[in-house]
């Protein structure tokens, strides 16, 4: 969706600043179809909408804020953040365990990515702090773009803070939000995730995204959370 919404036509040079992903049902490994509409034109801000349909159902819709690219003069940012270590410095994530048996089928989360944390995010409770590299572009035919790689990554930050141990609670986010003032510029993208969660079964996950130049925008993700077992419905 991404992909579509990228090479959606406009009338000046523009970069996505925020995407909604809702997910509305699961995907099938079955052939995938995107459509793509302007559904607000303008020369400073466009919204573009992406449909994913599966053997014409649809699985999953996305709608993209737009803002012209443009060269403005701004002073110095003052940041209070400090700059986590390089990958080389984290450490390789194992995630076999996730695979729940089925080791012999390719996941995205196990095959797709490389995942190097520098506090046991994934295996631990506590704020998480990784970072991640597509091993594989993402769309066949195509070099994966920045925008591609940010927004395809940015589901990982539901798990890169594990509040809640994933063996009682079934967390899962069904939507996905991607805001960035710039894009990536290096083949790592790194996340600092914290998830907040409340007795309602409601929870949301916040994540700062950066890369080795520096913080690059936010993903945040709702949590609809169950305990595992026979009482859940």
């Amino acid at each position: 969706m991404a992909h579509v919404i990228e090479t959606a036509e406009a009338p000046v040079p523009m970069q996505v600043a925020r995407i909604t992903f809702d997910l509305l049902r699961p995907v099938p490994l079955t052939p995938l179809t995107v459509r793509c509409e302007v559904v607000r034109p303008g020369r400073r801000i466009q919204v573009v909408q992406a449909v994913m349909e599966a053997e014409g159902l649809e699985v999953a819709r996305a709608l993209a804020l737009m803002i012209r690219d443009a060269d403005v003069e701004l002073p110095e940012p003052s940041l209070d953040w400090i700059q986590p270590p390089p990958p080389g410095d984290a450490h390789p994530l194992e995630l076999q365990q996730w695979a729940a048996g089925q080791t012999h089928l390719p996941r995205f989360h196990l095959d797709a990515i490389e995942i190097r944390t520098f506090n046991d995010s994934f295996y631990r409770p506590g704020r998480g702090v990784s970072w991640f590299r597509l091993r594989y572009d993402v769309v066949a035919e195509h070099e994966t773009t920045p925008l591609m790689q940010v927004a395809t990554l940015a589901d990982l930050s539901n798990g890169n803070s594990m509040m809640l141990d994933p063996r009682m609670f079934l967390y899962v986010n069904p939507d996905v939000t991607l805001y960035v003032h710039r894009l990536p510029n290096d083949e790592w993208l790194g996340m600092d995730s914290i998830a907040y969660q409340h007795a309602s079964g409601i929870g949301v996950a916040d994540t700062l995204i950066f890369d080795p130049s520096g913080p690059l925008g936010r993903v945040t993700q709702a949590q609809l959370i169950e305990r595992h077992g026979p009482e859940r419905p």
